[in-house]
């Protein structure tokens, strides 16, 4: 081979050469794009949490669209966190959560009664909130609603929307029975006078009265307990026997027709709306619920139709009630995203978007102080001015804590058998306060 053809050669190898180096470089640059891409795609799909949140919210007509626009809200302001709503309804709820805490698959968080959450929170499968929720809410939300949620010096729930129960009266079907539509009954013997003369209404129901098996009835029928002389147990004692009173009121409501027995108190309020319920004890919240069957029900017309006050005094002189129907809600244990779980549960609670398409429209009291600031004229109206006013001071405390709900069962059992059976007020009452001793006392 000639010096000249050599040295073509080796030419055209060095061309060569480069051209494979850089087909390597393109190459690589290509498989750590790509590599850098896969990994961008991974952290950004990481980056999006998904919180589990049971609910009855979204099981109830009433409320379901309103809550999905909240939650909707929330994830247009957090674009890194998604809402996973499991529906349940209210009168499962515990019993569902229990369920799946035990079997360890707790949610991330759940809407609770305020019972129920502290019966969880005994079991150990709630979060503290002391140090999750941040000092601007701790700072805002009411301390009694707060405390509620209190087992053991150690707070665990989140309030969302007050739901102390009032003594509601329907000022026509009042005026219809030859009563005083503005002055509705201030004692027991004045309610029971005043069911007498609605009860000679044809389709007219005198009262609103929980009669079901379960604990939510013993928590809706304790201030009436109250009224007639006696608080049935608390943590350490049993007083069952001292109910006769109350019993024999129980069953003789029963008996003259002034309820429809073993109904749910939800189930009342369609006749509510219908003009067909006389007398109730239920939330703020019964407002919101009776304009959602119909929506000629407008604000004007509702408060010319219902008025609110505390129920009627007791044989002691005192009006009694119970947050029967407060909304709570609650961080699990379990959840791996405690942190955001507690930013959602306050967004629920304090947002303007919470307050305005939520608590205010359904009628609930508000349980951060700043929303009477924000929202005056929404705030303004007879309603909530006579639950502020004239229901919320008459509160008193139920007993709460890892026992409560076992116990308020079996109670709420006892009454109807009580509203079902002939059978002696006394040996019901005996045979129900030897099982609560047993479950409180450990006879």
């Amino acid at each position: 081979m000639t010096k000249k053809n050599l040295l073509m050669l080796m030419v055209l190898l060095v061309v060569f050469s480069m051209v494979l180096a850089a087909c390597a470089g393109s190459n690589s640059k290509k498989e750590e794009n790509n590599t850098n891409e896969n990994q961008n795609a991974v952290e950004n799909k990481a980056e999006v949490v998904e919180l589990s949140f049971v609910n009855w919210a979204t099981a109830e007509e009433a409320t379901k669209a309103r809550i999905n626009k909240v939650i909707e809200a929330f994830e247009a302001e957090n674009t890194n966190i998604k809402i996973k709503n499991i529906t349940i309804p209210f009168s499962e709820i515990q019993n569902q959560l229990t369920i799946m805490v035990t079997a360890g698959n707790a949610p991330d968080m759940a809407q609770l009664a305020s019972d129920a959450g502290v019966s969880l929170a005994a079991m150990g499968a709630l979060a503290p909130t002391d140090e999750l929720l941040s000092k601007e809410f701790l700072s805002d939300v009411s301390k009694s609603y707060y405390d509620i949620g209190a087992f053991e010096d150690k707070h665990y729930l989140v309030p969302w929307g007050g739901g102390t129960n009032g003594f509601w009266y329907n000022k026509k079907i009042m005026e219809q029975a030859g009563l005083d539509p503005n002055s509705p009954p201030k004692t027991m013997e004045e309610l029971n006078a005043a069911m007498a003369k609605v009860k000679t209404i044809k389709d007219i129901v005198p009262l609103q009265y929980d009669t079901t098996a379960r604990a939510f009835t013993t928590g809706f029928q304790w201030p009436f307990m109250r009224s007639f002389g006696v608080e049935p147990f608390n943590r350490e004692s049993v007083n069952v026997n001292g109910m006769k009173l109350y019993a024999e009121w129980l069953r003789d409501l029963v008996d003259k027709g002034y309820t429809l027995p073993g109904k749910k108190l939800g189930e009342f309020r369609p006749l509510g709306a219908q003009d067909r319920l006389a007398f109730a004890f239920d939330a703020p919240f019964l407002k919101g619920t009776i304009q959602s069957f119909d929506e000629k029900i407008t604000d004007e017309v509702f408060y010319d139709t219902w008025g609110v006050t505390a129920l009627p005094a007791g044989i002691d002189g005192k009006s009694y009630t119970v947050g029967g129907s407060d909304h709570y809600t609650a961080v699990f244990q379990a959840s791996q995203h405690k942190e955001e779980a507690a930013k959602f549960l306050e967004f629920l609670a304090t947002s303007d978007v919470g307050l305005k398409d939520y608590v205010i429209p359904m009628g609930f009291l508000p349980v951060v102080s700043s929303a009477l600031d924000r929202f005056p004229v929404e705030f303004d109206n007879p309603i909530t001015k006579a639950f502020i006013k004239e229901v919320v001071p008459t509160s008193v405390a139920q007993p709460f804590g890892a026992n409560y709900t076992n116990a308020a069962t079996i109670l709420a059992n006892s009454m109807q058998e009580v509203i079902t059976t002939s059978k002696s007020i006394d040996e019901i009452l005996d045979k129900t306060q030897i099982k609560l001793e047993g479950i409180i006392q450990g006879k």
